[in-house]
């Protein structure tokens, strides 16, 4: 026997070793599933690593660049992956056996006394042998469930990097159109102003003039100001200073077109998206709670072996030592009761999400198309008899058959129809981004 007790005490000194927290190697995860996503694996950075990344004014960018340096230095996204390491140290801990439980008494030997001299028992809890396997379940669940909210918060912020720079780039088109018609105006209120000098103009024709380009010189002020805060708002979301200095937007202005059907998309994300991965993470760890609450209705029980030696007697005995708590009064009901609700609502919760999955696929299918729809109907015939106005009101002001104002009005519905034409472009790619989304993935890998 004494040859085992240094054995016995090497091995529970060691045992504690034995499980190491190691959150980076549960981030690995988290790293494959946002590269098939979306292609983009970010990385834990520690926190000295955090601050505000510089970037070159005038540096091209394109958006998936753009969503991977905002993967890698949004600082709320890093303050998210920070609960991996602590859901890992929960199931660590959870997986950590109780300590053994020592109680001694020793007694002063005294004379013409009848006395036991010195009483030692080394409990172990035998209650853990099976209560720590639902408890680690309990933990897994956990740390699942946060899983899948980061990766829901990675596609969240890829969303949010997506609609900024997709602002940018409207605010910048819109911009220069509006420059654009801006410095028609302005030519042609030189030309009415050259023939006012000749008699060929009115005082209404001038002042109307003046009117418009002040108007269209005021929205370019107010686009400005919009395109600015629009920098501000992507510097904000990438994690880098924040700025209105630009830098350049490389990827062209278009909508991205897609063959996958509303079904195969519906299929896509009521199988993968990690909305649903949650709820159904939530249903595994409510079941791993109910089995952990029934195993601790017996909660307290300890065995071990206890010494004991008489000095006057000189007499000693070794033998087990046993304890368990009674459910007399407390049988564990309310809490078993809990976790059976909370099973129940985590279904309803999936059904709910579900529901709400389809409904936000079916609404972003019927915007999209219909943007569309309306892209082709300016492309087709809207654009077209404009340009044709133009031509023809050009024709006879030249031949001085026809007034300068309605020669400037229908160069405005021009730039009007491609101001509205950018619009529409703009809807479309923003609802091709929200269809990602609801997805849970880019549409480029579905299709393939």
């Amino acid at each position: 026997m004494k040859r085992f007790i240094p054995l016995l005490i090497a091995i529970l000194l060691l045992l504690p070793q034995c499980a190491s927290i190691r959150p980076k190697k549960t981030f690995e995860p988290i790293q494959e599933q946002s590269k098939k996503r979306i292609n983009v694996a970010p990385e834990w950075l520690d926190t000295q690593d955090i601050y505000f990344t510089p970037l070159i004014h005038d540096q091209n960018m394109t958006m998936q660049e753009a969503i991977a340096f905002g993967l890698q230095n949004n600082p709320g996204l890093q303050a998210h992956f920070e609960d991996i390491g602590i859901r890992k140290a929960d199931l660590v801990q959870a997986g950590f056996y109780s300590n053994p439980n020592v109680e001694s008494i020793f007694r002063v030997p005294k004379k013409d006394t009848d006395q036991t001299n010195i009483k030692v028992a080394v409990n172990f809890m035998l209650s853990d042998l099976w209560q720590v396997p639902f408890r680690k379940k309990v933990a897994q669940g956990n740390l699942d469930i946060k899983t899948y909210e980061i990766i829901s918060e990675i596609l969240q912020l890829r969303k949010q990097i997506q609609l900024s720079y997709l602002t940018c780039q409207y605010k910048q088109e819109y911009l220069a159109l509006i420059k654009e018609i801006t410095s028609v105006i302005q030519n042609i209120k030189e030309r009415i102003d050259y023939r006012y000098q000749f008699g060929y103009n009115s005082k209404l024709d001038r002042y109307f003039a003046l009117s418009k380009l002040a108007e269209w010189q005021a929205k370019i002020i107010d686009t400005q100001a919009e395109l600015d805060t629009a920098y501000i708002e992507l510097h904000e979301i990438l994690g880098t200073q924040i700025s209105s200095n630009t830098f350049n937007l490389v990827d062209s202005f278009t909508v991205p077109e897609f063959t996958v059907s509303q079904k195969e998309l519906e299929h896509v994300a009521i199988s993968s998206h990690p909305y649903i991965l949650i709820e159904q993470a939530k249903i595994t760890k409510a079941r791993a709670e109910i089995s952990y609450e029934k195993s601790r209705i017996i909660d307290n029980v300890q065995v071990g072996i206890s010494y004991e030696r008489d000095f006057e007697k000189l007499t000693s005995g070794v033998g087990p030592s046993f304890g368990i708590n009674i459910p007399l009064f407390d049988t564990n009901y309310g809490n078993i009761e809990r976790a059976e609700f909370e099973v129940t609502q985590a279904q309803k919760q999936l059904v709910a999400q579900k529901r709400m999955i389809f409904k936000n696929i079916s609404n972003q299918f019927v915007l999209y198309a219909a943007y569309i729809k309306q892209i082709e109907h300016y492309n087709q015939l809207v654009i077209p008899p404009a340009m044709k106005a133009i031509a023809f009101s050009k024709e006879f002001f030249d031949k001085m058959q026809m007034s300068m104002i309605i020669f400037l009005e229908t160069q405005i519905d021009l730039f009007q129809s491609k101001v509205k034409l950018l619009e529409l472009t703009y809807r479309a790619a923003q609802e091709y981004v929200e269809l990602e989304f609801s997805a849970g993935a880019q549409l480029g890998s579905i299709q393939h």
